[in-house]
């Protein structure tokens, strides 16, 4: 989490910088106009996919399970919206930007002045497109430091929370699904001849489905929905899993092994009687 909330911060700066670059854009109609907008509208693209990686990589993680991360996931589907909406702009600016070639054959007309009406009508609409794509990177700019500031909050609330709150009480068998499923995960998908559904862990051993509803139930493993039980859903170990983990306490130790006598040991045994 401490990386993707050192991403975060670094796309909010790379959003800020963009947004100082459009701002500062002097726009002069043709294809100088139609060079610097190409180069804005790749860049903030860019940073659309970035925040969309972001976004996927939360909504797939075990911040899920902290009071909060609902509406940070939120604010963070946001921010993929307002970049959008400048990407959007920006090539509104670019429409609005009258380029230079022949147009459909009629009377003869006065280019000069056919180019400074057109270029007089496209300046202000021109400039307005461009404030909002500024406005809108500034949106995203903001949305990413105030997402990083509160998820950085929200974790350091869930571990004092931790802290004093009883870790949730599970069996051994639960335990032993636990553990398989925090070392790589694991997948819950059906078998779409006979509609059984099944789960399997990371070393495709098979997972006791029962065992594993209890766990989905209370919180302790989740599922990743965005795929259907017959392309097989992704399972992992939640936050309050973990906890539950790291805290039990095994009821039933271990059992002994039978001290076994080496066939040699017995035929010298024999001998010497």
């Amino acid at each position: 989490m401490h990386a993707e909330i050192t991403r975060l911060r670094q796309l909010g700066s790379d959003f800020d910088d963009l947004h100082s670059e459009v701002r500062s854009l002097a726009l002069t109609p043709g294809t100088d106009a139609r060079q610097q907008l190409t180069s804005k509208i790749v860049a903030t693209n860019e940073l659309v996919h970035r925040a969309m990686e972001c976004l996927a990589t939360l909504d797939g993680s075990q911040y899920t399970a902290v009071p909060g991360s609902r509406p940070a996931l939120e604010a963070l589907a946001s921010v993929v919206y307002s970049a959008t909406v400048a990407s959007s702009d920006l090539a509104a600016v670019l429409l609005e930007n009258p380029l230079e070639g022949a147009p459909f054959p009629g009377p003869p007309a006065d280019e000069a002045a056919v180019r400074k009406a057109r270029h007089a009508e496209a300046v202000p609409a021109m400039a307005e497109h461009l404030a909002d794509a500024a406005h809108q990177l500034d949106l995203a700019h903001t949305g990413c430091y105030y997402l990083a500031t509160g998820i950085t909050r929200d974790l350091k609330q869930h571990a004092e929370q931790n802290q004093t709150t009883p870790a949730p009480k599970i069996t051994d068998s639960q335990y032993a699904v636990l553990a398989r499923l925090s070392a790589g995960g694991g997948t819950r998908y059906v078998l779409s001849r006979h509609g059984v559904l099944k789960a399997i862990d990371k070393d495709r051993a098979t997972v006791n489905v029962a065992t594993l509803n209890a766990l989905i139930k209370r919180g302790l493993v989740a599922v990743d929905t965005t795929t259907s039980l017959h392309q097989g859903q992704r399972l992992y170990v939640t936050a309050e899993g973990h906890r539950a983990l790291a805290q039990h306490k095994l009821t039933t130790p271990p059992a002994r092994a039978a001290a076994v006598t080496p066939p040699a040991t017995k035929q010298t045994a024999g001998r010497t009687r």
